[in-house]
């Protein structure tokens, strides 16, 4: 008859680990979206002599960063930021690092969603008396964030994957319980039950991951999908008026 003693006390185990990567995963997302959508915007600022320095600035930002592996930049945090007089725990270290990678990739998809809405939409709004922000918060950025939100999705995914690599840093997620367990299993009894316990891993990662990959593709099928009229917007009033004057 088959042993299994084992599997509760793994189960414990490693559901502290599934706590710290739901912790780690949710805050890098967060501070990702949040940092990236911001920069992504001031990104697309009219160019203008005040404002080189800043665009130079986060154009280093999202080269740099979106250039690093996602290994290199959690351990240039962890590693590189005590010299600097920053000393970050492991978790705090790794959130860091992730959020860092996470927005400026984030940057770049708001920047290319920002520069797909036509230039004309813009003009005529600063036409009419809109400033540059009334322009980006009521004509660009309502059609700019829908276009940018099924890649935003698929990076959300990486950026939970990429969690896994903050155990090399010290950090006690799921995918570091499931290494201890294995160890010592291995080490008590010959038999290190590796293949049930990163079956569960990735049965935890497969949960959390491919829903978020179906609402991505699904949200892409309908943005490439042209619909009108739109349910958000009404149409314009020239398409009114040609109606009426048609069914007259």
């Amino acid at each position: 008859m088959a042993d299994n003693s084992w599997v509760v006390p793994t189960l414990h185990l490693v559901a502290r680990g599934v706590v710290g990567t739901i912790e780690i995963a949710v805050a890098s997302v967060f501070v990702s979206l949040a940092l990236g959508t911001l920069l992504g915007a001031l990104l697309c600022l009219p160019r203008s002599p005040t404002g080189a320095a800043l665009r130079w600035t986060l154009q280093g930002y999202l080269q740099l960063f979106r250039g690093l592996p996602v290994l290199v930049t959690l351990f240039i945090v962890f590693f590189v930021s005590p010299s600097l007089g920053i000393r970050l725990g492991s978790v705090p270290a790794a959130i860091a690092g992730l959020s860092l990678w996470g927005s400026a990739n984030i940057m770049e998809v708001v920047r290319g969603a920002v520069r797909s809405i036509p230039t004309a939409q813009s003009e005529a709004a600063s036409a009419l008396g809109f400033g540059w922000g009334d322009v980006m918060r009521w004509v660009v950025l309502p059609q700019a964030l829908k276009r940018a939100l099924p890649p935003a999705v698929n990076l959300v995914v990486d950026l939970i994957q990429a969690t896994t690599l903050a155990f090399l840093i010290g950090v006690v997620d799921v995918l570091q319980r499931s290494r201890e367990a294995t160890a010592f299993y291995q080490l008590s009894s010959g038999s290190g039950h590796a293949t049930p316990i990163f079956a569960g891993v990735l049965l935890f990662f497969f949960l959390l991951c491919f829903p978020l990959t179906l609402l991505a593709g699904r949200m892409e099928r309908r943005s490439s999908s042209p619909r009108w009229p739109s349910r958000d917007l009404p149409p314009p009033a020239g398409v009114v008026a040609a109606s009426v004057g048609a069914a007259s």
